[in-house]
């Protein structure tokens, strides 16, 4: 007894002994810290150890057999067998729970053992991509450990690891509070880059079922499979996709790796054109592609192998492509130059992650994420790449169709149906920017006429003007730009309504009064006695033509005369026939031969002096064409011009002659009512609020349809008016509108007209405001003339009432 009880001692103080040796690598859990780059000092021991239980493999390290790593990010590269790792870990903080996050989730086996300082072995876990995801005790993407340290006690954490892909063992011990942030943090980063990938995936893919273009197919299934790929990688898959298909996800990744080489490889033939430019290569990059299509299924035969081997041609390859596309860029192949700069982006990011995976240079949180980071900017790159070379396509289309080539007959055809879809893309887009160009350009013009009233000199008052001016510039360009696109596209709908066409020319001739008293012109409406009142046709559409050309008629004349003209057509008593006839500079007949064309103004200097994009005119050309009539001019150089147009519009009944137009009041005048704003959009609402409170209504405001809905249920003060915007979060204006309506029928709210305050200034949105129940449509940018003349039609039926009460400093509010 006493023999054995000696020996026991003496085993006990070697084992004392040796933890002493070890102690000075030990990992020192504090209160100061909550975040601690374990790997950096723990022990490695490789070789065929498959032989050790977890106790001799913590002996050996014990008695020093282990190899000190220095590396905070350890990559062992593509290694076979077991690699045992031990972390001694001394906590002397006020916390018993840690978390530990191991390893790379693509890791095949760890099994994780915790022994205290006898050697006594307390707990195992094991983790990896072949153990089925519902086992793992914390459900995690990661492999991600709980760990129970009692205080004031030493641990010794021992990592066995095993797989057949690079041994990455980064190894991060932290509290639960350091845990959560971290974890917060890389699931942001993460969601907003695969948001970001899904965005672009989303997006070409529509575009190449609109365009049905090959290119952006095989650029679809590229962007598809690396960033599943990547989504794989960082053991997201195994969570969301195939948490029960073990096996699968294992042999997941070199699958993934060789589809998307070869859809990388194909992508590239066919954005390059390499059929046409490079036959020879183009079939060898083909037949590489189909070998790799071909060998991915038999990576279920030698894992090993083809996870090395996928890993080791992607960086090559990548060489080549920017070979590849340099050379076309000496060739004069533009669309190249994104292309290369797309593959450079990747290439610099693998060629970091593979000099990390083969050993070569040390880990770092940034090359741990450094392929997410480069595959973006590639992704993002390579969409510019496909738009410009779509860009490149309409111009070779143009050409081809001025070759009235038999033999190109049928390609001409297939492209333009390319151009087609890619006009149509062009024309949505063009309708987005609208919107989103005209929600900043409503607080530049807003502010300008709530500025106006405010005590300015005269250099502030000059400057304020200027502004005004480029912001309605801006606004005449963005209309042009969007109706020209429309009407390209074939997207110009004509209606067919009753309409008042004295009030429209007096409209019309309104909005110019300003401008035409700046420049020392008489304005003057000549309506013929036998045009009628009321009459049917596209009211929109005719005001369009004719503010185009009353606009020009301004703008080039200078103490003169304007006249506007309405009369019955002599040869056909359906028609009406308009004149728009100014004493300005003239058109020489030169001139009047391609003034009507897209772009094209008198001469160049025109542009310069007077601005302008050349479009209007064309438009109205085209929308008096769609209407089904004819447009011209009469004019000669310093003598005037006399526009003209007649257009298929049936009237009803007789009207006396109006000859002026009408005068503006500019008197500021007050109304009492009381409004309610409804936009999420915090600078619209403070412009729609101050010019409502300038033309001295009440408001009150809210910020989404929701509050909007609870302010009239909780208002003990009726409101007038509501000026709702349509584009808003969780409950837009249409949705809003409706609901309001409802509660209305329900005799839960009083009635109130609703105008639809928006930057949407198409046909489509303006039907859906009205079929949301919306009396009225302002479109952004707003002015205060513009308002004040809608509020006041829209009041009418509950009677506006002018306060001369009011001060001045109260409508400025």
């Amino acid at each position: 007894m006493t023999q054995g009880l000696l020996i026991f001692k003496q085993g006990i103080a070697t084992v004392f002994l040796l933890m002493l040796a070890i102690s000075g690598h030990s990992l020192t859990l504090s209160d100061e810290q909550d975040s601690y780059q374990a790997a950096h000092g723990m022990q490695w021991l490789a070789g065929p150890k498959q032989a050790y239980s977890p106790e001799m493999a913590l002996q050996a390290f014990l008695d020093d057999q282990g190899e000190k790593i220095h590396d905070k990010y350890p990559s062992l590269g593509f290694r076979k067998g077991l690699q045992w790792f031990l972390i001694p870990i001394e906590n002397q903080s006020g916390q018993s729970l840690w978390f530990a996050r191991m390893g790379r989730p693509h890791l095949d086996y760890l099994d994780i053992y915790l022994f205290d300082q006898q050697g006594k072995r307390l707990w195992h876990n094991r983790l990896g991509d072949r153990v089925p995801f519902h086992t793992r005790a914390f459900a995690h993407s990661h492999l991600v450990s709980t760990l129970n340290l009692p205080i004031n006690t030493r641990r010794y954490l021992l990592l066995r690891a095993q797989g057949d892909n690079v041994i990455d063992l980064p190894v991060s011990v932290m509290s639960a509070t350091a845990f959560n942030q971290q974890d917060t943090q890389v699931t942001i980063f993460y969601g907003l880059y695969f948001g970001a990938m899904v965005a672009i995936f989303l997006f070409n893919l529509l575009i190449f079922i609109s365009i049905r273009d090959r290119s952006y197919l095989l650029y679809v299934l590229y962007l598809g499979t690396f960033t599943l790929n990547i989504f794989t990688r960082e053991g997201l898959s195994y969570q969301w996709l195939w948490p029960q298909a073990t096996q699968w996800n294992h042999y997941s990744i070199p699958i993934l790796n060789l589809l998307t080489l070869a859809f990388s490889i194909l992508f590239t033939c066919q954005f390059l054109e390499l059929k046409k430019r490079a036959p020879t290569i183009n079939r060898g990059l083909v037949a590489t592609a189909s070998v790799l299509i071909l060998f991915a299924p038999l990576t279920l035969i030698d894992f090993h192998f083809f996870i090395q081997a996928s890993t080791a041609i992607i960086l090559p390859w990548l060489l080549v492509a920017i070979a590849l596309s340099i050379w076309l860029i000496r060739q004069g192949y533009s669309p190249a130059r994104y292309f290369l700069l797309a593959f450079t982006a990747v290439a610099l990011a693998t060629m970091a992650y593979i000099l990390k995976t083969f050993q070569l240079i040390n880990g770092g949180w940034l090359l741990e994420n450094i392929m997410p980071m480069g595959t973006f900017i590639e992704a993002l790159l390579l969409s510019f790449a496909l738009a410009h070379r779509m860009t490149i396509l309409k111009s070779e289309n143009a050409r081809i169709q001025n070759e009235a080539n038999e033999i190109l007959e049928q390609r001409v055809s297939e492209r333009t149906s390319e151009l087609n879809a890619a006009l149509n893309a062009r024309s949505e887009f063009l309708a987005v920017m609208s919107h989103e160009i005209r929600t900043p350009l409503n607080g530049i013009i807003g502010t300008v006429d709530m500025l106006k009233g405010s005590p300015l000199n005269d250099e502030q008052r000059h400057n304020l003007n200027v502004i005004e001016q480029s912001g309605n510039s801006l606004l005449n360009l963005i209309n042009d730009i969007l109706d020209y696109s429309r009407i390209e596209a074939g997207k110009m709908p004509i209606e067919q309504t009753s309409f008042n066409l004295f009030n429209l020319l007096n409209e019309s001739l309104t909005l110019f009064q300003h401008k035409a008293q700046i420049h020392s012109n008489a304005l003057t409406l000549d309506v013929a006695p036998n045009v009628s009142e009321r009459c049917l046709g596209d009211p929109v559409r005719l005001r369009q033509i004719l503010v185009n050309l009353i606009s020009n008629a301004v703008k080039f004349t200078d103490n003169g005369t304007i006249t506007v003209r309405a009369q019955r057509d002599p040869a056909n008593s359906d028609y009406l026939y308009f004149e728009v006839q100014d004493s300005g500079t003239g058109i020489s007949e030169e001139q009047q031969r391609r003034l009507f064309d897209h772009f094209q103004q008198g001469d160049s200097s025109t542009s310069r002096r007077y601005g302008g994009t050349g479009l209007g005119l064309a438009i109205c050309r085209q929308l008096v064409e769609i209407m089904g009539g004819e447009i011209g001019v009469d004019s000669k150089p310093k003598q005037g011009s006399r526009f003209w147009f007649r257009l298929p519009i049936p009237c009803t009944e007789r009207a006396d002659t109006c000859t002026t137009a009408p005068a503006i009041d500019n008197q500021s005048v007050l109304f009492e009512g009381r409004l309610l704003i409804v936009d999420d959009n915090h600078i619209n609402l403070m412009v729609a609020e101050g010019l409502c409170q300038k033309l001295g209504y009440e408001t009150e405001v809210a910020e989404s349809g929701l509050e909007a809905i609870a302010v009239l249920m909780s208002t003990t003060q009726p409101f007038d008016l509501i000026l709702m915007d349509c584009e808003m979060p969780d409950m837009d204006g249409f949705e809003t509108s409706r609901a309001i309506i409802k509660l209305q029928q329900e005799n839960r709210l009083p009635w109130v007209p609703i105008i639809a305050l928006t930057a949407h200034a198409i046909p489509d949105k303006i039907r859906a405001c009205r079929d949301a129940g919306m009396i009225g449509h302002l479109a952004k940018p707003v002015n205060l003339a513009r308002l004040q003349t809608t509020l006041r039609q829209a009041l009418r039926s509950t009677g506006p009432r002018p306060s001369k009460a009011r001060n001045h400093s109260d409508s400025q509010r």
